[in-house]
């Protein structure tokens, strides 16, 4: 799964992440490599069987707060 995170910094870095992982380990390692986050867009692969309207559905920016 492609996943773009969007930096407190105004950096962007797209991860190319398994499914099995886990979004808190994910989290953790995205910080790790560029600080602070101010948003992550998830990113699913279309299936043939999928209308655009579906896709786009299925597709957002979701904040993390800063600490558990």
């Amino acid at each position: 799964m492609k996943i773009l995170v969007h930096y407190k910094s105004g950096y962007k870095q797209v991860f190319i992440v398994p499914k099995s992982m886990l979004a808190l380990e994910f989290r953790n390692m995205a910080k790790e490599v560029g600080g602070n986050i101010e948003s992550i867009e998830f990113s699913l692969p279309a299936s043939r069987n999928q209308t655009a309207a579906r896709i786009d559905l299925r597709r957002g920016i979701h904040q993390l707060p800063d600490k558990y």
